[in-house]
């Protein structure tokens, strides 16, 4: 428990750090990169299972004949979840580097 802990409090640290220097988050800034310039593909939700204070998501797609399979985690705080397996859902993802996705 104490590493957890631990792991929570560097991440807040190093947030804390970031912005002092004005570097933003390597994760924040693929997110809204994705958001903002990703193309959008149609795939399925293969998993869902509770992740901390989110949902752990693992989807699949494909692109140029070729499958991908990743996951996201949604923020699923104060509503109840939305995805279910099987479902077809949006998936952003970078078309110079098709394995890098988030759920749209």
């Amino acid at each position: 428990m104490a590493e957890v802990r631990s792991q929570g409090t560097l991440s807040r640290w190093r947030s804390w750090w970031q912005r002092l220097l004005g570097r933003e988050d390597p994760e924040a800034a693929r997110r809204r990169w994705l958001r903002q310039s990703g193309r959008i593909i149609e795939g399925e939700v293969l998993d869902i299972r509770p992740a901390g204070q989110g949902t752990l998501v693992r989807y699949r797609y494909e692109v140029a004949s070729v499958e991908y399979e990743s996951f996201d985690v949604v923020d699923t705080s104060g509503r109840e979840n939305r995805y279910w397996p099987g479902q077809r859902v949006s998936i952003r993802y970078d078309r110079r580097r098709p394995s890098n996705s988030i759920l749209d």
